[in-house]
């Protein structure tokens, strides 16, 4: 078997010898291995697909299978190589590389890492891959591509993928016995990841990685998978297909002229049962409203998923006869599985069995959430209440918001009461919203609110003599003038809380308000103010002055007026105006009579008006007169 090689050469030569992988007869002599351990089964697991490439940098290793596509039901082993010592791989993924690189979904394993010298190498295992074209449309050029995410960018890097037809579907059946070594050597040395259990009719799967640009033997019995080469790396993967039950022990001699490090891995893939495999197609049947709009998922024996319409079928060809479990996922929340998401079913040899998922959905509920907003002055201090359709109240604060869940879609009357006379609602108290399907909607009430008004009372007390016939007017502020009884009130509404001028007028000359016609008050918010106007009036004394009279000049002339007061508003003063320009005064301390006397001298008879004036003691007066004729001795 030739020797594989790459060397060291500078310039153009270089890239198109590390590029070709071509054969070197330059190399140093091969070294012996012994007797082949392998031969290739005409039959089982056959290689399907390879592609591969070096000299990748970033974050993602990515290569596809151009130009053809695995088959539905193969198993993809990757084996990734980049500069650097630790496995910064986050996840291995396959997409379509279309222009949205669309997800596919397969599953894919590590199986091995190994890393020594600054270089590092990961393989993964992915089976009975499905959710790609098969075959792939050659006039779109869509291809599955297989890749690793990385968690830090590497300066140079390298993929090598193949599909394999015939291993087993379940991939904890699937994998066997796996191992990995490394070393390093300056002169021809062997790479040699140890030996490994391998079942009849199994693929071993090996793969080699050094930073050494030297030729390399590959293990007797071992089919070439893939070699690769850049400026820095050179990568081989063989394989061989075992006939019966052993061991498998694939070594690589590497020819190094300079220090070098190499890694290897040897995996082994088990075949499906000779004999024994069948056919399992999952199906789905969806009803109700609100279906699922981007349908679900299905898997076999938590292997590679399978995407399925909300009425549609996947089939899983190959698989061993015996029981799998089926499960489906990414069903909606609004929907449910009859009997469950998993079953488990037994796939008949050489035949076809069906599991049925039956879905139903139902519109799915949505919520409400109510927010007031409340501004101004004298603010409701308990809040206010939330009923939605008429039922389930809530409290809800002045300046806040109450949730309700699962609420039916659709139509809705949210109302909101307990709202403060002071305080309206801007556009009313009741809204009508529409609560989406597995959304939220929310009502806001705006509440504005203004110092409540208060009233005021006015009141009479009118006592004395000589009363009002008329009573008297009010007003408030000088304005809105009422009128009101001597002993009587009358009241005022609605009036801004605060301080009011209240005047009372129209009181008789005779009467007086204690206090004044005029009051400042406070009106309360939401109260009642009352203030009372005491009047009082005052009667004149009634004067008798008696009956005319004679005198005679120079006697002495003495009479008796009298007075009442019907107040008696004593004491009282009098004055008496004898008509001759002499004038008496005095006090009485009662009403009645009393006497007084006055000598008149004449000349010649004549005759004089006397004038009796009675004074109350808050001055109101009355008098009378009479005429005393005044005669000669």
């Amino acid at each position: 078997m030739p020797k594989r090689t790459a060397v060291a050469v500078s310039g153009i030569l270089a890239a198109a010898l590390l590029a070709a992988a071509c054969s070197d007869s330059t190399s140093p002599a091969r070294r012996a291995l012994g007797t082949p351990q392998f031969d290739f089964s005409p039959n089982g697991i056959t290689r399907n697909q390879v592609n591969g490439s070096l000299g990748l940098n970033g974050r993602v290793l990515i290569k596809g299978f151009n130009p053809t596509n695995p088959h539905h039901g193969d198993a993809i082993i990757a084996t990734f190589f980049w500069f650097g010592s630790t496995n910064i791989i986050d996840s291995v993924t396959d997409v379509l590389t279309d222009p949205s690189f669309t997800p596919v979904g397969n599953k894919y394993t590590l199986v091995e890492y190994v890393t020594s010298g600054g270089i590092s190498m990961a393989t993964y295992v992915a089976t009975s891959v499905q959710n790609f074209p098969d075959p792939n449309d050659p006039s779109t050029g869509v291809v599955l591509a297989v890749r690793a995410n990385l968690s830090d960018s590497v300066t140079d890097g390298g993929i090598e993928i193949s599909s394999w037809s015939g291993v087993e579907a379940v991939s904890a059946q699937a994998l066997g016995a796996h191992q990995h070594g490394f070393g390093s050597g300056s002169s021809p040395t062997v790479a040699d990841p140890g030996a490994i259990s391998v079942g009849a009719g199994a693929l071993v799967y090996g793969v080699t990685m050094s930073n050494g640009l030297a030729g390399r033997d590959p293990p007797p019995g071992f089919a070439n998978v893939q070699t690769q080469s850049d400026a820095a790396m050179v990568t081989e993967g063989d394989y061989a297909v075992q006939a019966s039950a052993g061991t498998a022990h694939p070594q690589w001699t590497w020819y190094f002229s300079s220090p070098s490090t190499w890694l290897a891995t040897v995996l082994t893939l088990n075949p499906a049962v000779s004999g024994a495999t069948g056919t399992l197609t999952a199906s789905t049947s969806t009803t109700g409203s609100s279906l699922d709009p981007d349908g679900y998922t299905v898997t076999v024996d938590g292997g590679s998923p399978q995407a399925v319409g909300i009425n549609a079928s996947v089939s899983y060809p190959n698989l061993s006869a015996g029981n799998h479990s089926v499960a489906i996922s990414g069903v909606a929340a609004n929907c449910t599985v009859s009997g469950g998401n998993t079953q488990t079913v037994t796939v008949p040899t050489g035949g076809t069995v069906t599991a049925s998922f039956a879905v139903s959905c139902v519109t799915p509920p949505g919520n409400l959430t109510v927010s007031t907003s409340t501004t101004g002055a004298n603010l409701d201090p308990n809040g206010y209440t939330v009923t939605v359709d008429g039922v389930s109240p809530q409290a809800i604060g002045i300046n806040a918001s109450v949730s309700y869940t699962n609420l039916s879609a659709g139509t809705h009357t949210v109302a909101i009461s307990g709202v403060a006379a002071n305080c309206t609602v801007s556009g009313g108290n009741t809204q009508t919203v529409t609560v989406p399907t597995g959304g939220t909607v929310t009502a806001s009430f705006a509440v504005s609110c203004v110092t409540p008004p208060g009233n005021l009372t006015v009141s009479t007390s009118t006592t004395g003599a000589n009363l009002d016939p008329n009573g008297y007017t009010v007003t408030v502020d000088g304005v809105s003038p009422q009128a009101i009884g001597i002993n009587a009130s009358v009241s005022y509404t609605n009036l801004s809380a605060g301080t009011h001028t209240v005047a009372i007028s129209g009181v008789a000359a005779n009467c007086t308000v204690s206090g004044g016609t005029s009051r400042t008050l406070s009106v309360p918010s939401g109260g009642t103010a009352t203030t009372t106007f005491s009047v009082s009036c005052n009667a004149p004394p009634v004067v008798n002055a008696g009956p005319d009279q004679t005198a005679v000049t120079g006697l002495l002339y003495s009479f008796s007026p009298s007075f009442t007061d019907a107040n008696n508003d004593g004491p009282w003063s009098y004055r008496i105006d004898w008509g001759d320009g002499s004038v008496s005064t005095g006090t009485r301390t009662s009403q009645g009579s009393w006497s007084v006397g006055h000598t008149y001298v004449i000349v010649l008879p004549r005759s004089f008006t006397v004038r009796v004036t009675v004074t109350d003691s808050h001055g109101a007066s009355g008098s009378d007169t009479k005429v005393v004729s005044v005669l000669l001795l």
